[in-house]
């Protein structure tokens, strides 16, 4: 359960780190798009009175202030600057920032060709010299050039800063989606580790019936064992001591008699107990009433009884089981066996006590598998069993298996 927690943990982590990357990425593409559409605003803005300007007269940085002072006043864009293409150099001939006007660089060739092909190109801003007065804002700042050529034929680039909040466009989606994609993977958890302990508790279970069918088997060999050398060897040899003596005394004759007898009959009960008797569908009533009457309950079968072979060599060595089960464990003072017919096709056998009851959803006791043995004969059987008990109340198993088809069991 621990290592399964551990793994769920893991996944989750591994979700939140994937989701925070995949919200990164789509944030830093988001602020890319954002950042060209309202460059390409203040350009169409300001596109016609730029393209009725000779860039190279003197007093135009009046004009275009004027045309360009909403967008820098309500926030919009936070820098523009206008560059002269001068042959393989561009100068900036505008700028909101002053200080900047007349500087002139190399224009790198890639981005001119992209730009005079009508391309938007959005790029994030450098840690240079050149961009000395935007840098303190350069991760909430994206800068897009557009090409455009000025009244006198001049090409000419168009720089726009825009603001833009990756940080917080990221924030509101982690917000909203990861906590749905920890809730999904914590979920699934939940349910995968309902499934492993129910596939683990199987597992145990079948484990526990080998081990109990091997034991059981040990004990069984232990037991007749223990019946041979306690009651019947002695007699037997007891027997044979008092034949010897016969002649002298014949009644010991009669009384070795009357032990073989009994050992006789004792050892006709352990192979009783070894080998059960065979039952067939047409001798099933008979059988279940010796059965029951045997191990001391009432027997109650149905006059209309009929079954299978099959049928009836399952549910009688089932019977068995549950009748020894409540004998040994219930403490009951009455003990029922029914046998009948449920739905159609179908054969039912109850065995119900009196005795101190138990849990039903409790798991079985170290020792008390028999009715777990019971339950996978009944389901590979293609039947059900159901338990009614609770402590002190008694027990009620019922048992159904199909009339003609239930396999008997190895």
């Amino acid at each position: 359960m621990l290592r399964h927690a551990a793994l769920v943990v893991a996944a989750g982590l591994v979700v939140s780190a994937l989701v925070t990357l995949g919200v990164w990425l789509v944030a830093r593409d988001e602020a890319g798009r954002t950042a060209e559409r309202v460059s390409r605003q203040v350009a169409q803005a300001v596109a016609v009175p730029l393209e009725d300007r000779d860039l190279r007269e003197p007093g135009l940085r009046a004009g275009v202030l004027a045309d360009l002072e909403p967008f820098l006043r309500s926030g919009m864009v936070f820098r523009i600057k206008i560059w002269l293409v001068e042959g393989a150099n561009v100068r900036i001939v505008f700028s909101d920032e002053a200080r900047v006007e007349t500087e002139s660089r190399p224009f790198d060739p890639e981005l001119a060709r992209r730009l005079d092909a009508g391309e938007a190109v959005v790029l994030e801003v450098p840690d240079d010299a050149e961009h000395r007065f935007e840098i303190d804002r350069a991760g909430a700042l994206r800068e897009v050039f557009l090409g455009f050529t000025d009244a006198a034929g001049n090409p000419a680039r168009f720089e726009v800063y825009v603001p833009v909040d990756v940080s917080g466009t990221i924030r509101y989606a982690m917000q909203v989606l990861l906590p749905l994609a920890l809730v999904g993977v914590f979920g699934l958890g939940v349910v995968l580790l309902v499934l492993a302990r129910g596939v683990d508790r199987v597992r145990r279970e079948r484990q526990d019936a080998l081990h109990y069918g091997l034991a059981a088997a040990e004990l069984a060999r232990r037991d007749l064992a223990r019946r041979l050398h306690d009651d019947v060897v002695p007699d037997l040899a007891s027997a044979g001591l008092m034949l010897d003596l016969a002649e002298t005394d014949p009644a010991l004759v009669a009384r070795a008699r009357g032990v073989v007898a009994d050992n006789v009959r004792r050892l006709r009960s352990v192979l009783t107990d070894l080998v059960p008797p065979a039952v067939t569908g047409a001798d099933a009533p008979a059988a279940f009433a010796r059965l029951g009457a045997g191990l001391g309950a009432e027997v109650q079968v149905a006059p209309d009884l009929r079954m299978g072979t099959d049928a009836a060599v399952l549910l009688h060595r089932i019977a068995g089981e549950l009748l020894r089960n409540a004998v040994a464990h219930s403490g009951a003072e009455r003990i029922t066996l029914r046998v009948g017919r449920g739905e159609p096709g179908w054969a039912v056998v109850e065995v119900e006590d009196d005795g101190r009851g138990f849990d039903p959803a409790a798991g079985p006791a170290e020792g008390h598998l028999g009715l777990l043995l019971v339950r996978r004969a009944v389901e590979d059987a293609g039947g059900r069993m159901t338990i009614t008990s609770a402590p002190g109340e008694g027990a009620r198993v019922a048992v159904t298996v199909p009339e003609a088809h239930a396999p008997a069991p190895v």
